[in-house]
Order: structure tokens, then C-alpha cells, then sequence
């Protein structure tokens, strides 16, 4: 046999060879799983693939699903829970369902004192020294519009500078009569009204900005986004004000949110010399 075909042979069997290592890399697999802590479920666990960066979020009773190959190291955190790393094996695969348990974040005091009313640790022994009497508020007395929402300082500053409208038509013995709001319009005129709704813009987006940083774990976004822990409120900060940011309604699916804030961490990153 000539060199020319025996080369042409061992090319033809190191293309297949690379064939199928290349299929055998490639065979994704979907796991599904469960994420419990003391039996009880945890929902908005962040699920990271550190190989692919796929990430997916535990819905309300644990339940997630990611797409993975063997010997990917998966990675699990939330808020007031320990971080976790699980190395994807084939018998994972396998199962209908695998189940992750995380631990809960203690924090250790040194030294607790239990004072003045001698109290002795036990729940149920405690409660019976004291005569508790029921909380009596708007509500336990059943009283009108006692579950309208309180506003806030700004929020009444604002009603108060801009209520009513400008011009009303009354009535009289003398016919019709206008009342100019002059009240509502020298605030417009002087700026007053439209400064009192930039506070409560930027009021929402203290609560949204507040309430992005408690869905996930600081490692998040300083191990997985590569934002220093000192730039984080500033980072989502960046986020908020951002004109493609999604609507408050879409805020309370984490999955998206951290989609969002993922696609725009490398801006952040890039305008602020962290690369």
C-alpha cells in the first residue's frame, strides 16, 4: 500500500476521531432539580453553569431545570443562604430528579442576655408570663378605608402642591361663578410640582434598586459579573436608569432581571475602567 493512501486512511480516522469527541462535548442534557433547605423549598436561587454561564432561578417551590454536561460545576446561591458547588455527574443525569440542599447563613454573637423580665429561652413557657393583649389599629376595628394605602412624605407633598384642578365652575344665587386654582398653578409656574415628581421617580428606583440587591447574593455579582463589591449599588444603579430597563411589573421576575443586568455589566464594567 503507498504512503499517498495510507495518509489519506489516517486522515480519514483522525477526522472521525474528531468528530466524535466533538459530538460526545456537545451532548447537552437537561437536568432537573430541586432546591430545599430543611425540607422546606427556596425559591430565587440563582443557578449558575461556570462552564457554559447558563443560568436559570428556582421558581416558588424550589424547581429548576438547566441545561448541562457531565462534570459542569453548578453553582447555587441566595440571600441568607451558604454558596454551593455541585459537579454535574452522569447519574445525575439520570435521575427524574435531583435534589440540592442549601444551609442558612448563621451569624454567631458572642454573648446574648435575656433581660429584664427573667425570661427563659422557651418560646411557649415565656409567652405565658405575659398578659399580650391584642393590637388595636384601624384595622381590628374594622374601620373605613382602613386598608388604603398610607402615602409617603413625598407622595403628600405632592398631592398637596398639585391637587384639584385649575379652573372650577360653581354655583351661586348669582349664577355661575370660577374659583382659579392659583394654589396648583404657581407651583407648576415655579417649578415646585415637577421637582416633587423627580423625588418620586427617584423614590421608585431607590425600592426597585432595593429590592434587586436582596434577590440575589453579593457573590453573584462579584464573582459572576465581575462588579467589586463597592461599585454594586452603583452598578444597579446604572441599570435603573437605563431606557431599555424593564417596566416595574417585569421586576419581580428575577430570571429576567438578572438576564437584564447581565447583558449590561460589561457596559458598566467598560465606562468605568473595571476591565
Amino acid at each position: 500500500m503507498s504512503n499517498d493512501r495510507l495518509f489519506k486512511i489516517f486522515g480519514l480516522l483522525l477526522v472521525s476521531l474528531t468528530s466524535s469527541i466533538g459530538c460526545a462535548q456537545e451532548h447537552v442534557e437537561e437536568l432537573i432539580g430541586k432546591v430545599q433547605s430543611l425540607n422546606h423549598d427556596i425559591s430565587n436561587v440563582l443557578i449558575i453553569n461556570l462552564n457554559t454561564k447558563k443560568t436559570t432561578i428556582t421558581n416558588a417551590k424550589g424547581l429548576f431545570k438547566l441545561e448541562v454536561n457531565v462534570n459542569d460545576t453548578l453553582q447555587f446561591s441566595a440571600v441568607h443562604y451558604s454558596t454551593k458547588e455541585i459537579m454535574v455527574t452522569e447519574a445525575m443525569i439520570h435521575q427524574k430528579m435531583i435534589f440540592i440542599d442549601l444551609q442558612e447563613k448563621v451569624i454567631d454573637l458572642d454573648e446574648v442576655i435575656i433581660q429584664p423580665h427573667n425570661l427563659t429561652g422557651n418560646i411557649h413557657l415565656d409567652a405565658q408570663r405575659f398578659d399580650s393583649k391584642p393590637v388595636i389599629n384601624s384595622s381590628s376595628l374594622g374601620l373605613p378605608q382602613a386598608k388604603v394605602k398610607v402615602k409617603t412624605k413625598n407622595e403628600r407633598l405632592l398631592f398637596e402642591a398639585d391637587d384639584g384642578k385649575f379652573v372650577k365652575l360653581q354655583g351661586s344665587p348669582f349664577g355661575v361663578g370660577i374659583t382659579v386654582n392659583t394654589h396648583k398653578i404657581m407651583n407648576r409656574i415655579s417649578g415646585k410640582t415637577k421637582a416633587l415628581k423627580n423625588r418620586l421617580v427617584l423614590d421608585e428606583h431607590i425600592k426597585i434598586e432595593k429590592q434587586i440587591a436582596n434577590m440575589f447574593p453579593t457573590v453573584a455579582y462579584s464573582k459572576e459579573l465581575g462588579i467589586p463589591k463597592t461599585h454594586i449599588e452603583d452598578f444597579l444603579s446604572f441599570c435603573i436608569h437605563q431606557t431599555d430597563f424593564p417596566k416595574p411589573s417585569d421586576t419581580k421576575n428575577p430570571l429576567q432581571i438578572w438576564e437584564y443586568i447581565k447583558g449590561k455589566s460589561n457596559t458598566y464594567k467598560k465606562s468605568n475602567g473595571l476591565n
